[in-house]
């Protein structure tokens, strides 16, 4: 890392533990019989991602949930994915330097209080880190990493780290797991 995103990463590190001090979340256990609102955060960095979002969200839809899933995709410009996107991608141009979202989308995304919110990266990417850790949502899923400690429920996907691994792993415990 350069020295000058070291710096912004300091920075954008402060930004974000002050705002989490000044508003904490609300922490809430749901599983998957409690949930009804339900958020997916992912990035495009493997070309496969994409499609294995969608196929979850849609499946998710399916089964009755209200899904919205937001992809980051580390360009400056949106790739054309064709026409009636039920997913919300952004760039690097819908953030501040600090990784807060200047598009109302994110904005909104961010503030929505989900149920779930299943973090389907460990990005360390300033804009991810922002969505994810200061995101309303209730109870967060991902993969346990060093980027983890901002997970209620963290998934040890063992060596198959792949995006589908985790969200079978990821389902099966909150299928799993009783809320009483």
């Amino acid at each position: 890392m350069s020295f000058i995103q070291n710096i912004k990463q300091k920075l954008a590190d402060r930004i974000i533990n002050n705002k989490l001090s000044k508003n904490p979340r609300k922490k809430e256990f749901h599983n998957l019989q409690s949930a009804k609102n339900i958020g997916i955060l992912f990035d495009t960095l493997d070309d496969k991602n994409y499609p294995r979002v969608k196929k979850f969200s849609d499946d998710l839809s399916k089964k009755g949930y209200n899904v919205k899933a937001v992809g980051w995709i580390d360009a400056n410009e949106l790739p054309d994915f064709g026409v009636a996107q039920k997913i919300i991608f952004y760039t690097n141009k819908d953030v501040k330097w600090s990784g807060q979202p200047i598009s109302e989308e994110l904005i909104n995304f961010m503030k929505q209080r989900f149920d779930l919110l299943f973090i389907l990266s460990d990005s360390d990417h300033i804009s991810f880190r922002y969505l994810a850790e200061l995101s309303a949502a209730a109870c967060k899923v991902g993969a346990a990493s060093d980027q983890s400690g901002r997970l209620d429920l963290m998934i040890n996907q063992g060596n198959n780290k792949s995006i589908d691994n985790l969200i079978t792993e990821s389902l099966n415990y909150l299928s799993l797991i009783k809320k009483d």
